[in-house]
Order: C-alpha cells, then structure tokens, then sequence
C-alpha cells in the first residue's frame, strides 16, 4: 500500500512538473509596467490652476527670499532627493552647483518649476576655476601669467554661456577672494589683475542680459577698490555667513561689507548696496557628532543649540535703520530632504514668513 502510495505521489509530481515545463516553454522575458499615478495637477486640474495663481501672488508680493543651492546628479535623477520638482514650492531661486553637466530630465524640470515661479541660477565658483589653472600649471613650469589669464577667460566665458545654452534665469557669482591687506606688491597686482579681467567679463555679460538675475556671493572687503563700484549692477549681495555662531556675527558681518565700500569712497557714500543684502546658513551634517557645522553657539529655552539656519531666519525678520536684509542662502537644501521632506527649511520659511 505504502508503494503505491509512493509511486502514484511519484507520479502526480511528474505530471505537473512536465506542465510547469512544458508551460515555461512558452515564457517570455517579463516587461516592465509603466504604473502612473495621477498627479494633484492631473486630478484636480481647476484647484491646481488655483494653487499656482495664489503661489504667484504669494511670489510676487512682499515677501523675505528663499535661495538655495543644489547638488544636482550629472545623470538623470533616480529619486526624489535629486529633482527639482521635490524642492519646496515656497523656495524663490535654486542654485545649481553642477551648472554645466545638465541631464534632460533636469532641464524639462527647470522648465516645470518655472511655473511657480522658481527659478534657477548657474553657480560659477571663481576659485574653483583658479584651482582648475593651478593644476594645469604644476606640471608646466613653462606657463606664464598671460597663460593664465588667457585660461582664465576662456573658462569664465564657457561658464556665462550656460546661461543661454540651458535656459537659465540668471547667474550666482561666487567669489570668496583673499584680504589684501600684507599682499607682497607683486601678488597684489596679480591678485587686482585677475579679479579685474573676471569681473569685467561678468559686468559685459551682464550688459547684453539686463532680464537675467544676477547675484554676488562673496566677501565685499576682499574686492579690490576699482571694482567696488560694479556691486549695484547685482540684483541681490549674499554674505559668506555660514560659519556665523550667533546674530551679533550676522550682523557683523552686514557693517564689514557696508564699511568696506565708505573706505573706498572715503565718504558715507552708498558704494555698496544696502537695500539688498542675503545671509548665508547651513545645515547640520550627520557625521558632524560635535554639532558645530549648522549650529549657532547659542542655545534655546531646552538648553539645545539653535539651528543656524533658524537663528539666521530669526535675525533676517529683524528690521535695522542701517540696512535691509531681504531673505535667506541655504547652502546644499538636498542634505534636508530626510527630515520629513524638507522639515527644517519649512520651519526657517516659516520663521520668515509665517503666511507661506
């Protein structure tokens, strides 16, 4: 009995796995499906056009601005931390730090979040194009300075022209420059000579794209005094902030850069801008165990130490007879996206303006 059993289970097992064979046979590679899922846009398309028309006025009326820089990948995005369609729509210029390396999909989302009024800025980093020469001629004893300048504007000129070639809606110039003060003649004249032949390719830029923003990020003391001057021909001054640890810093800071323009002039003159200064924060950073980096020294009435990007917000809502600080620089936005999508930039727009 006990065999039968055996040979008929025996049996059975055969029967179907010659079925699962003889049916796999016919199997094909399987093909991905494509699941959509309808978007707030495709599902209420009438209390969308609404939302964007209030986000709209929202942008265009009085209100303190939101920059931020992003590390965009030099390929497609492959999540949500990586699209520009995932940044807060309350965010008034996102500053791509990979300006030249644009994916398609990232430039069709540029074009997507323009509706809302986001626009997006090419970074050019001045020393990060002096680093570029200064590994090229290492290795060349033979290079002069000429070559040098000749090197330098040709990377300056490729770097404005992404501006037309990608549709962008401005430029961020980022200059941290040296103090001049102790310079050996020789460097200084270096020093003067190259901060002129940038800044001048910038300013000609500037004169053929009057519709385009165009924003300085540096350090104004560090200007040499001929090119102060050029400060008004930018739409917005960010300070190098980031490492502030406290409102006094900010603030600091704010009367260095007015100061530094009255040396020049010799006079009150307003040679530098007051009417449109931009402080600069950053994040806390996760292996940063000391919370010093995006941390103010201050604390809160826990004992916890104040984030800076929420002291700076605080600091930037505080009205001063001196100047006009018009809104907020936060540097590597992606860095929040885990912290409930983007919680701590809500929490500083919010502090900013407590409408939005």
């Amino acid at each position: 009995m006990k065999r039968i059993v055996k040979n008929s289970l025996f049996t059975t097992i055969l029967m179907v796995w010659g079925m699962m064979y003889s049916s796999c046979e016919g199997w094909t590679d399987p093909e991905s499906i494509n699941i959509h899922y309808p978007t707030f846009e495709e599902q209420n398309p009438q209390l969308y056009a609404d939302y964007i028309r209030d986000l709209k006025r929202y942008k265009d009326g009085e209100h303190k601005l939101v920059f931020v820089s992003f590390d965009n990948p030099e390929t497609n995005p492959i999540n949500q931390t990586e699209r520009l369609t995932a940044i807060l729509d309350s965010v008034d210029f996102i500053c791509l730090n990979n300006p030249e390396k644009l994916s398609s999909e990232t430039q069709a989302e540029m074009v997507k979040i323009r509706e809302k009024n986001i626009r997006t800025l090419s970074c050019i980093n001045y020393e990060s194009l002096e680093q570029e020469w200064n590994n090229k001629a290492k290795d060349n004893s033979e290079l002069t300075e000429e070559d040098a300048q000749r090197y330098l504007n040709e990377r300056t000129d490729a770097m404005l022209v992404l501006c037309d070639n990608y549709g962008y809606d401005g430029i961020l110039i980022d200059y941290t420059g040296l103090s001049m003060v102790g310079m050996q003649e020789d460097v200084l004249q270096q020093y003067k000579a190259r901060q002129q032949n940038f800044f001048s390719r910038v300013l000609d830029w500037r004169i053929k794209h009057t519709d385009k923003t165009l924003v300085f990020y540096g350090y104004v003391q560090y200007l040499a005094p001929e090119n102060m001057d050029m400060l008004d021909k930018y739409n917005h001054l960010i300070l190098k902030t980031a490492s502030s640890k406290n409102m006094e810093d900010l603030t600091l800071n704010v009367f260095m850069a007015i100061q530094a323009g009255i040396d020049v002039a010799g006079t009150n003159a307003d040679l530098v801008p007051k009417d449109r200064f931009i402080a600069c924060t950053q994040f806390p950073q996760q292996e940063d165990k000391d919370m010093i980096i995006g941390y103010w020294d201050t604390r809160d009435a826990n004992g916890n130490k104040v984030l800076a990007a929420q002291g700076t917000a605080q600091w930037i809502v505080q009205a001063s007879p001196d100047y006009t600080c018009t809104g907020i620089f936060i540097i590597n936005i992606q860095k929040d996206y885990y912290n409930n999508t983007y919680g701590t930039v809500r929490e500083t727009i919010h502090i900013m303006n407590p409408n939005k």
